[in-house]
């Protein structure tokens, strides 16, 4: 079975801000590993949409509805943050 570690970048605030106007604060370009807890820097609401993308992520070489080789953006619930999760191997 695959077990990677999943990266999760945001890659778009709405209205080209530099910092999400929502509760979490996050930056652009700001990136997280994501592990069990909701990483500092990323609110429960996104977390709770980014997670079972992430967790199926982990654990399958492919998913059939990836965006493209190994990503997907997954939007925060409250449209103001696009974050991009990707695989990767700890070496």
């Amino acid at each position: 079975m695959a077990d990677y570690r999943i990266k999760c970048e945001v890659v778009k605030i709405s209205n080209n801000e530099s910092v999400c106007p929502g509760s979490s604060q996050a930056k652009m370009g700001e990136v997280f590993t994501l592990g069990g807890k909701t990483p500092s820097g990323v609110c429960a609401r996104a977390y709770a949409a980014i997670y079972p993308t992430a967790m199926a992520m982990r654990f399958s070489e492919e998913i059939p509805w990836e965006q493209g080789r190994g990503y997907f953006g997954i939007p925060c619930p409250d449209t103001y943050v696009v974050y991009r999760l990707s695989r990767f191997k700890e070496e």
